[in-house]
C-alpha cells in the first residue's frame, strides 16, 4: 500500500520505501495513520503546551493587580 501520512505524523522521519505498520479506517482504507501516532501522544503534547502556557501567562494578571494595589494612594 502506498499512502501519504497526515501532517504531524512522525512517519516523515523514515526513508522512502521503508516498511511500517499503519492503521486504516474500515469504511475508507485510504485514510491511514502510522500505528505509533495513534497512541494518544498528541493529547499529551497539547496538555503540556496548555500547561506551560498557563504557568507562563497566569502570573501576569496577578502581578498587575499587586502593582495596582501598591500604587493606590492610601486614605489617611
Amino acid at each position: 500500500m502506498v499512502a501519504n501520512l497526515p501532517v504531524g505524523s512522525s512517519g516523515g522521519k523514515r526513508s522512502v520505501g521503508d516498511h511500517m505498520t499503519v492503521r486504516y479506517q474500515a469504511d475508507d482504507p485510504r485514510v491511514v495513520a502510522r500505528e505509533g501516532d495513534v497512541g494518544g501522544g498528541g493529547a499529551v503534547l497539547l496538555a503540556m503546551t496548555v500547561g506551560v502556557g498557563a504557568l507562563t501567562f497566569l502570573p501576569l494578571p496577578v502581578m498587575a493587580a499587586i502593582q495596582a494595589v501598591r500604587r493606590r494612594p492610601s486614605r489617611r
